[in-house]
């Protein structure tokens, strides 16, 4: 019996440990707060921040001086640092720590897609309030986006353009990061894509891609929040090849020829794909795990498993079976207690019906939306195609009825 070491035990880990469980492995879990949910499905349980790589290589070591670990992950934890590390002390797969910096800075980055010619918005270090005034002072033409090199879930991520007070957003950006850098980008006007695919033998396979809705930006800004997304992305299959060759060719600049690499797209005027971002992990927001399930039969969560356990993995596991639509969107009502949460009856109706949850009950207190983890819950919603799925996730949405006070 082989056991996998997973990086954290919160509420969108909890797909890895089932599978895990699923395939009679022994699983031993990290996470600093002992009462995370996942950790009950673990036969092990070892307390360190998922963010703490020294303090879990050491508890990891002294762990492994008596049960052996064959292999460690994550899903939905932006901490590639924390996992290659461990990796390369128990000499497991994964990648390497100086590719996993690469992935932790979005500065260093970007800096690495110039040097391998892969196509990225503008960008430029913001050290000071002056030299971010003086880098927009066309932003009555140019929009930029201000965000932490090494920010996570929209901590911090603004529109800058005329109407901002870029003294506000330069402290309120640079609160959210722990290195306090910034990096300023050109916001580019197009579809934003999220993408999942797993590189191997030179080949990157992407078997579903979401088209990222941001249909309420006006309302948010400066905030960027986006509301879920759609799949299949409404692009041509000559524009999906030129996607695949453009990950495989970030990935390579960030020292990754192997692995699961996750992305940010944005096709441009010119109708070509730039990257955002990448990152060296399965998505949150249950897109690697329900989502491209549900649209393409790829488990991408099951892949990385084997992966972690250096098994190899099959072509045909990659390939999508069939091309079914689904989507995700978010309720965000405003700030404040909330007292009552009804319509759930009538949304377990709603034909398609994948997976819903809230983040918050009644009784709690709803923020302000600014970030991500501030939307109060999901809805995720399958159909026949792109159309039929958003039909069916928006009256999903309107089902439910928050009452704040």
């Amino acid at each position: 019996m082989k056991t996998l070491l997973i990086i954290g035990g919160g509420a969108e880990q909890m797909p890895a440990y089932e599978a895990a469980k699923k395939r009679g492995l022994t699983i031993v879990a990290t996470d600093v707060d002992a009462s995370a949910p996942a950790l009950n499905l673990a036969d092990f349980v070892l307390l360190a921040s998922t963010r703490d790589a020294d303090k879990t290589i050491d508890k990891v070591l002294e762990f492994s001086k008596e049960h052996q670990i064959n292999g460690v992950m994550t899903i939905a934890n932006d901490v590639p640092y924390t996992v290659a590390r461990v990796a390369k002390a128990l000499n497991l797969p994964s990648i390497s720590v100086e590719s996993s910096i690469l992935f932790s800075n979005k500065l260093l980055m970007k800096e690495a897609f110039i040097k391998s010619d892969v196509a990225c918005p503008w960008f430029s270090s913001i050290e000071s309030l002056d030299e971010f005034a003086e880098a927009v002072t066309d932003r009555a033409q140019q929009t930029y986006v201000l965000k932490p090199i090494d920010g996570r879930g929209a901590r911090g991520v603004l529109i800058i353009d005329e109407d901002i007070d870029l003294a506000l957003a330069f402290r309120e950006s640079k609160s959210w990061g722990e290195s306090g850098q910034l990096i300023l980008e050109k916001f580019v006007d197009g579809v934003q894509l999220s993408t999942e695919s797993f590189i191997q033998d030179g080949v990157c396979y992407t078997p579903a891609i979401s088209e990222r809705n941001y249909s309420r930006v006006e309302q948010f800004k400066p905030n960027i929040i986006e509301d879920g997304g759609t799949i299949p992305a409404n692009i041509s299959d000559d524009l999906n090849l030129e996607i695949n060759d453009l990950i495989l060719r970030g990935a390579k600049a960030l020292g990754v020829n192997n692995g699961l690499v996750k992305g940010d797209l944005v096709i441009d005027k010119n109708g070509k794909p730039r990257i955002i971002e990448l990152a060296a992990r399965l998505s949150g927001g249950w897109f690697a795990s329900h989502q491209i399930p549900s649209a393409s039969g790829v488990n991408f969560v099951d892949i990385v498993i084997s992966y972690a356990l250096g098994e190899k993995i099959a072509p045909a596991n990659l390939l999508p079976k069939f091309c079914k639509g689904n989507a995700i969107r978010y309720w965000f009502p405003k700030s404040g207690v909330i007292k009552k949460i009804t319509g759930e009856s009538d949304l377990k109706k709603i034909p398609g019906l994948l997976k819903y949850g809230f983040f918050r009950k009644e009784g709690d207190f709803q923020p302000e939306v600014k970030m991500h983890p501030d939307r109060l819950g999901y809805v995720i919603v399958e159909g026949a195609d792109r159309v039929e799925a958003v039909g069916r996730v928006e009256k999903a949405i309107l089902c439910i009825n928050i009452e704040v006070e």
